[in-house]
Protein backbone atom coordinates (compact mmCIF):
# COMPACT_ATOMS: atom_id res chain seq x y z
CA UNK A 1 0.00 0.00 0.00
CA UNK A 2 1.48 2.89 -1.18
CA UNK A 3 1.40 6.47 0.35
CA UNK A 4 -1.67 7.83 -1.77
CA UNK A 5 -3.57 4.81 -1.11
CA UNK A 6 -2.95 4.64 2.53
CA UNK A 7 -4.52 9.12 3.10
CA UNK A 8 -7.11 7.92 0.50
CA UNK A 9 -8.31 5.06 2.95
CA UNK A 10 -7.86 7.28 5.85
CA UNK A 11 -9.83 9.93 4.92
CA UNK A 12 -12.75 7.54 3.56
CA UNK A 13 -13.53 6.42 6.74
CA UNK A 14 -13.37 9.36 8.40
CA UNK A 15 -15.78 10.59 5.93
CA UNK A 16 -17.76 7.33 6.26
CA UNK A 17 -17.81 6.60 10.25
CA UNK A 18 -18.82 11.05 9.69
CA UNK A 19 -18.07 12.39 13.62
CA UNK A 20 -19.92 15.23 12.25
CA UNK A 21 -23.30 13.61 11.74
CA UNK A 22 -22.84 12.01 15.08
CA UNK A 23 -22.62 15.19 17.05
CA UNK A 24 -26.43 15.82 17.18
CA UNK A 25 -27.12 12.53 17.43
CA UNK A 26 -24.94 12.70 20.76
CA UNK A 27 -26.48 15.52 22.36
CA UNK A 28 -29.62 14.91 22.21
CA UNK A 29 -29.32 11.19 23.23
CA UNK A 30 -27.20 12.62 26.27
CA UNK A 31 -29.82 15.78 26.87
CA UNK A 32 -29.74 15.77 30.73
CA UNK A 33 -26.60 14.87 31.40
CA UNK A 34 -23.63 16.68 32.79
CA UNK A 35 -20.99 17.50 30.30
CA UNK A 36 -18.15 15.51 32.20
CA UNK A 37 -20.83 12.50 31.19
CA UNK A 38 -21.32 13.65 27.38
CA UNK A 39 -17.73 13.73 27.16
CA UNK A 40 -16.95 10.24 28.51
CA UNK A 41 -19.43 9.24 26.82
CA UNK A 42 -17.72 10.27 23.30
CA UNK A 43 -14.58 9.00 24.60
CA UNK A 44 -16.24 5.49 24.95
CA UNK A 45 -18.02 5.46 21.80
CA UNK A 46 -14.75 6.33 20.19
CA UNK A 47 -12.74 3.07 21.55
CA UNK A 48 -15.53 1.13 21.14
CA UNK A 49 -15.23 2.12 17.07
CA UNK A 50 -11.82 1.55 17.16
CA UNK A 51 -12.34 -1.98 18.78
CA UNK A 52 -14.80 -2.48 16.03
CA UNK A 53 -12.57 -1.26 13.36
CA UNK A 54 -9.49 -3.07 14.26
CA UNK A 55 -11.35 -6.72 14.75
CA UNK A 56 -12.79 -6.35 11.16
CA UNK A 57 -9.44 -5.37 9.95
CA UNK A 58 -7.58 -8.56 10.98
CA UNK A 59 -10.57 -11.15 10.98
CA UNK A 60 -12.64 -9.59 7.83
CA UNK A 61 -11.05 -11.69 5.63
CA UNK A 62 -12.22 -14.87 7.74
CA UNK A 63 -15.39 -14.04 8.03
CA UNK A 64 -15.89 -13.40 3.98
CA UNK A 65 -14.20 -17.07 3.93
CA UNK A 66 -16.10 -18.66 5.99
CA UNK A 67 -19.03 -16.93 4.34
CA UNK A 68 -18.45 -17.95 1.57
CA UNK A 69 -18.34 -14.86 -0.04
CA UNK A 70 -15.84 -13.77 -2.92
CA UNK A 71 -14.19 -10.20 -2.50
CA UNK A 72 -15.77 -8.95 -6.31
CA UNK A 73 -18.88 -9.59 -5.08
CA UNK A 74 -18.43 -8.32 -1.12
CA UNK A 75 -17.22 -5.12 -3.29
CA UNK A 76 -20.55 -3.94 -5.15
CA UNK A 77 -22.94 -4.90 -2.38
CA UNK A 78 -20.44 -2.84 -0.06
CA UNK A 79 -20.12 0.14 -2.40
CA UNK A 80 -23.74 0.07 -3.07
CA UNK A 81 -24.19 0.60 0.76
CA UNK A 82 -21.62 3.52 0.55
CA UNK A 83 -23.34 5.09 -2.13
CA UNK A 84 -26.98 5.15 0.03
CA UNK A 85 -24.83 6.64 2.72
CA UNK A 86 -23.50 9.14 0.54
CA UNK A 87 -26.51 10.16 -0.92
CA UNK A 88 -28.04 10.61 2.54
CA UNK A 89 -25.10 12.89 3.61
CA UNK A 90 -25.73 15.16 0.51
CA UNK A 91 -29.29 15.42 1.58
CA UNK A 92 -27.94 16.46 5.29
CA UNK A 93 -30.05 13.50 6.34
CA UNK A 94 -29.04 10.21 8.89
CA UNK A 95 -29.17 6.97 6.64
CA UNK A 96 -31.44 4.72 7.94
CA UNK A 97 -28.72 1.92 7.08
CA UNK A 98 -27.09 3.79 9.77
CA UNK A 99 -29.82 4.72 12.09
CA UNK A 100 -33.31 3.20 12.04
CA UNK A 101 -36.55 4.78 14.08
CA UNK A 102 -35.60 2.05 16.02
CA UNK A 103 -32.77 2.22 17.16
CA UNK A 104 -33.42 6.02 18.33
CA UNK A 105 -36.62 4.77 20.60
CA UNK A 106 -34.22 2.10 22.37
CA UNK A 107 -31.52 4.47 22.78
CA UNK A 108 -33.98 6.79 25.15
CA UNK A 109 -34.53 3.49 27.25
CA UNK A 110 -30.94 2.91 28.02
CA UNK A 111 -28.60 3.79 30.33
CA UNK A 112 -26.08 4.41 28.31
CA UNK A 113 -25.68 4.61 24.66
CA UNK A 114 -21.82 5.23 23.78
CA UNK A 115 -21.79 1.71 22.49
CA UNK A 116 -24.88 1.08 20.89
CA UNK A 117 -26.40 3.00 18.66
CA UNK A 118 -23.81 5.70 18.73
CA UNK A 119 -20.71 3.44 18.14
CA UNK A 120 -22.56 1.14 16.21
CA UNK A 121 -24.57 1.69 13.82
CA UNK A 122 -24.22 5.61 13.56
CA UNK A 123 -20.81 5.45 13.21
CA UNK A 124 -19.74 2.38 12.61
CA UNK A 125 -22.46 1.24 10.43
CA UNK A 126 -22.43 -1.44 7.83
CA UNK A 127 -20.41 1.26 4.97
CA UNK A 128 -17.74 1.43 7.68
CA UNK A 129 -16.79 -2.57 8.35
CA UNK A 130 -17.41 -2.85 4.41
CA UNK A 131 -15.06 -0.15 3.73
CA UNK A 132 -12.65 -1.98 6.11
CA UNK A 133 -13.37 -5.70 4.96
CA UNK A 134 -12.84 -4.90 1.59
CA UNK A 135 -9.69 -3.03 2.10
CA UNK A 136 -8.10 -5.49 4.16
CA UNK A 137 -9.18 -8.68 1.40
CA UNK A 138 -7.49 -6.07 -0.98
CA UNK A 139 -4.47 -5.00 1.01
CA UNK A 140 -2.62 -8.68 1.91
CA UNK A 141 0.89 -8.61 4.13
CA UNK A 142 1.85 -8.02 7.61
CA UNK A 143 3.01 -4.30 6.96
CA UNK A 144 -0.45 -3.66 5.46
CA UNK A 145 -2.32 -4.97 7.80
CA UNK A 146 -0.62 -2.68 10.41
CA UNK A 147 -0.97 -0.03 7.75
CA UNK A 148 -4.62 -0.24 8.34
CA UNK A 149 -5.25 -0.91 11.71
CA UNK A 150 -2.94 2.75 12.27
CA UNK A 151 -5.80 3.62 10.66
CA UNK A 152 -8.51 2.70 12.13
CA UNK A 153 -7.22 3.52 15.03
CA UNK A 154 -6.51 6.96 14.02
CA UNK A 155 -10.23 7.23 13.19
CA UNK A 156 -11.43 6.35 16.42
CA UNK A 157 -9.17 8.84 18.02
CA UNK A 158 -10.90 11.83 15.64
CA UNK A 159 -14.32 10.18 16.41
CA UNK A 160 -13.38 10.14 20.16
CA UNK A 161 -11.97 13.84 20.63
CA UNK A 162 -14.71 15.24 18.41
CA UNK A 163 -17.26 13.57 20.53
CA UNK A 164 -15.65 14.96 23.62
CA UNK A 165 -15.70 18.73 21.82
CA UNK A 166 -19.35 17.60 21.01
CA UNK A 167 -20.79 20.90 22.74
CA UNK A 168 -18.41 23.37 21.90
CA UNK A 169 -18.02 22.36 18.25
CA UNK A 170 -22.10 21.66 17.23
CA UNK A 171 -21.94 25.67 19.12
CA UNK A 172 -19.36 26.82 16.93
CA UNK A 173 -20.21 25.29 13.45
CA UNK A 174 -23.91 25.18 14.23
CA UNK A 175 -26.26 22.75 12.38
CA UNK A 176 -25.36 24.97 8.86
CA UNK A 177 -21.71 23.96 9.32
CA UNK A 178 -22.28 21.04 10.22
CA UNK A 179 -24.75 20.13 7.17
CA UNK A 180 -22.25 21.89 4.52
CA UNK A 181 -19.67 18.98 6.04
CA UNK A 182 -21.97 16.64 5.66
CA UNK A 183 -22.70 17.12 2.38
CA UNK A 184 -18.60 17.82 1.03
CA UNK A 185 -17.88 14.45 2.58
CA UNK A 186 -20.86 12.92 1.11
CA UNK A 187 -19.51 14.26 -2.76
CA UNK A 188 -16.28 12.40 -1.96
CA UNK A 189 -17.80 9.78 -0.10
CA UNK A 190 -19.87 8.66 -3.39
CA UNK A 191 -17.16 9.17 -5.61
CA UNK A 192 -15.37 6.20 -3.78
CA UNK A 193 -18.57 3.93 -3.76
CA UNK A 194 -18.56 4.32 -7.61
CA UNK A 195 -14.92 3.19 -7.24
CA UNK A 196 -15.48 0.23 -5.00
CA UNK A 197 -18.45 -0.64 -7.21
CA UNK A 198 -16.22 -0.71 -10.53
CA UNK A 199 -13.73 -2.48 -9.28
CA UNK A 200 -16.23 -5.31 -7.98
CA UNK A 201 -17.79 -5.62 -11.53
CA UNK A 202 -14.35 -5.96 -12.66
CA UNK A 203 -13.96 -8.60 -10.01
CA UNK A 204 -16.80 -10.33 -11.42
CA UNK A 205 -16.85 -9.37 -15.02
CA UNK A 206 -12.89 -9.66 -16.07
CA UNK A 207 -14.08 -8.80 -19.87
CA UNK A 208 -15.22 -5.52 -19.05
CA UNK A 209 -11.81 -4.17 -18.50
CA UNK A 210 -11.01 -4.53 -22.14
CA UNK A 211 -14.54 -2.58 -23.20
CA UNK A 212 -13.87 0.50 -25.44
CA UNK A 213 -14.60 3.56 -23.13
Amino acid sequence: MDRGTFVSYLISLIVMCSPFAALPALLSMTDGLTPEEKKRTGVVAGVAVGVLLLTMTWFGSLILDFLGITLPAFQVAGGFVVFMIALSMLNAETSRIKQTYEDQKEAIRKPSIAIVPLAIPIMAGPGAISTVIVAANSFHGFWNQVLLSLAAIFVAFVLGLTLYFATGLERVLGQTGINIINRLGGLILAAIAIQIISKGLIGLFPFLMGSPI
